[in-house]
């Protein structure tokens, strides 16, 4: 297993899938991790569902442009439930439960590299279309997709963006900003 610190820094996005499963251990190794991941108030309103079938995944695919790895062998779509986070429609304005989204989603991708397996982060342009494909209730919200699998060649169509190195010192700014302190 790779260290913390060591999976933070060496976490890449999918580039490609291979034509294979993902083991149900692996998968339910990756949701036991996005079960600890923080949660604001500890609500955990936030529910997985898992797709593996190809016939589905190609279909999720046709509307889902970040989708450009390729179809992965599994796909986990982290849904706010409405019902668990009290809010009704159009209200929905309890923001930990969209942060809440983003930590279940980073422990799912840190988990998938410990394993071995890629996976890469990704929505949909109908999260209404993935709710009728996929029979979801209306309470249950679709907000980001996890495509996980093993490595693949990546597919001919890929775009590229180009590299950018960041450094930390770009990032951050002391507060409070006064006059001589380097800041962006």
């Amino acid at each position: 297993m790779l260290d913390a610190l060591e999976a933070i820094r060496t976490r890449r996005v999918a580039k490609g899938y291979a034509d294979r499963p993902v083991p149900s251990d692996a998968l339910w190794t990756i949701l036991e991790a996005a079960r600890w991941a923080p949660s604001g108030s500890n609500l955990r309103v936030h529910r997985f569902v898992v797709v593996t079938d190809r016939r589905v995944l190609r279909l999720i695919r046709m509307f889902s442009p970040g989708m450009v790895a390729g179809v992965p062998g599994a796909l986990v779509l982290i849904c706010i439930d409405w019902n668990l986070a009290g809010y009704e429609a159009p209200i929905r304005a309890y923001r930990e439960v969209y942060w809440d989204v983003g930590t279940a989603a980073q422990n799912m991708l840190l988990a998938a590299h410990a394993l071995g397996l890629v996976a890469g982060p990704m929505t949909a342009d109908s999260p209404s279309a993935l709710r009728v494909l996929l029979n979801l209730p209306l309470h249950l919200e679709p907000q980001m997709m996890i495509g996980l699998g093993y490595p693949g060649e990546e597919p001919i169509a890929t775009p590229s963006f180009g590299r950018v190195r960041t450094r930390v010192e770009d990032l951050v700014l002391t507060a409070p900003l006064e006059e001589g302190i380097n800041h962006a």
